[in-house]
């Protein structure tokens, strides 16, 4: 077993990136747990758009530096459990166990899969989950994308600039999007905005061919030719590892307090992970402090508030 910490943060996101440096500055020994690349899901990033600017590869790598600066290490791994008792909590990852005194979940969540034929299988062959990284390997071909959120249509609209055309596919009548976002891929020249219809299978031999879709109001089957196909259908937790007492919402994101405060006993969860984050970026920052805050607290014998 490692050596006692005051606090691990598992997953290097930037909700966890920034509780590990708010730890750090106040002089706890801190590690985080990662078997990934650093910074999570904004690295895919390359254009951060509200309070927070630049790109997310420049943004993870600044709160890396000052984790580093501040004598902070990753152990590198995924976690696997963990079990609370009367000294902290222990976690069991890949390759040991480490006991702390207190944890900060911040594993984040990960895109859904549709579930469709053809999705897991051309995995890598045309089927992405990544626009501003696979993007280029598309230029001047026909892709289609699948969804209504902000995060389907910044896709959309990153691939426009790569692809031949851009077919975007929604199940609803309007997008759920912010009006700016609606407003850029409805005047896209080369985007075409297919609403009430659904992807059924991805087609293809040795990599994507076409996607099968269904008109949901005249139950029309019909073929669009591409070569590649991006779903963003919402995030489902990365949380497995902790344990079942740990309450959670009916879509299984961990639930906690103003003090990012689990059920769980020395547990916190910040981020994408947590019910009801806001999903701004400046939302997971306002976590990681929020769970710093209150692991320092408990580190001082008080109650977090």
């Amino acid at each position: 077993m490692s050596q006692h910490l005051d606090v691990l943060v598992i997953g290097c996101g930037i909700a966890g990136l920034t509780a590990a440096r708010e730890c750090l500055r106040n002089n706890m020994a801190t590690a985080t747990l990662e078997s990934f690349f650093p910074g999570g899901l904004v690295l895919n990033v390359n254009h951060l758009d509200g309070e927070i600017q630049g790109s997310g590869m420049d943004l993870a790598t600044q709160l890396m530096t000052e984790i580093g600066d501040l004598g902070g290490r990753n152990i590198s791994g995924a976690a696997c459990s963990m079990r609370a008792d009367d000294e902290g909590v222990v976690v069991s990852s890949e390759s040991e166990e480490i006991r702390t005194r207190s944890v900060i979940v911040a594993s984040g969540a990960k895109i859904k899969r549709l579930g469709i034929p053809g999705e897991a299988e051309f995995e890598g062959q045309g089927v992405s989950q990544c626009a501003d990284c696979d993007g280029p390997l598309f230029q001047g071909q026909d892709v289609v994308v699948v969804g209504g959120g902000d995060s389907a249509l910044q896709e959309a609209l990153a691939l426009s600039h790569y692809a031949g055309h851009v077919h975007l596919l929604h199940r609803g009548s309007r997008f759920r999007a912010r009006a700016n976002y609606v407003d850029a891929v409805t005047t896209t020249p080369n985007i075409t905005v297919h609403l009430r219809t659904v992807a059924e299978a991805v087609v293809g031999s040795r990599g994507v061919e076409a996607v099968r879709t269904k008109e949901l109001d005249t139950d029309k089957i019909d073929d669009i030719a591409c070569t590649g196909f991006f779903a963003y259908v919402g995030l489902e937790p990365v949380c497995g590892f902790v344990p079942d007492s740990a309450e959670r919402d009916a879509n299984g994101f961990l639930v906690t307090d103003a003090s990012m405060r689990t059920t769980v006993p020395g547990v916190y969860a910040a981020g994408a992970v947590r019910s009801g984050h806001g999903g701004l970026l400046s939302h997971a920052v306002a976590d990681g402090i929020a769970a710093a805050s209150s692991a320092k607290e408990l580190r001082a014998g008080a109650t977090p508030a």
